[in-house]
């Protein structure tokens, strides 16, 4: 079940966070969205599998950060909660969803490459030691 995110999955967020990112976000930041409407939690039976961020800036839709238990990646939750967030953006009216990955996440960029979504730009030294692909999907 996919569902906007509260403050009792935090804990849970925030492990995903850590396992899947070299630079993790801390509580706080998941925090500023408790019941945010693009703060989305993927559960089962009570278990956070992943969540995913989207906000808006600048009139577009913009996937903050998504990210899968290590124990449930390749098994559908990433995909499940981007359509998720397209569907949100849809119903908001937004015309794209955009996004910045490292540069050296290539399975990531692949991943979103098979979603729909183009390379259009590079920001250099966007992230503390990469550079990163900024990536947009039309809707």
């Amino acid at each position: 079940m996919i569902r906007v995110g509260t403050g009792s999955d935090i804990p849970s967020i925030v492990g995903i966070e850590n396992l899947s990112f070299e630079v993790p976000w801390d509580s706080r930041v998941f925090r500023s969205y408790v019941d945010y409407p693009g703060f989305l939690v993927m559960e089962s039976d009570g278990f956070i599998l992943g969540y995913a961020v989207l906000v808006v800036i600048k009139r577009a839709a913009h996937l903050a950060s998504i990210a899968t238990h290590p124990k449930y990646r390749r098994m559908g939750v990433a995909t499940a909660l981007l359509e998720a967030c397209t569907i949100l953006a849809k119903e908001n009216s937004y015309s794209l969803i955009r996004l910045e990955v490292r540069e050296k996440n290539k399975s990531a960029q692949e991943f979103y490459l098979s979603k729909g979504f183009k390379a259009v730009g590079t920001i250099p030294n966007y992230y503390l030691d990469d550079n990163a692909i900024v990536m947009e999907l039309e809707l």
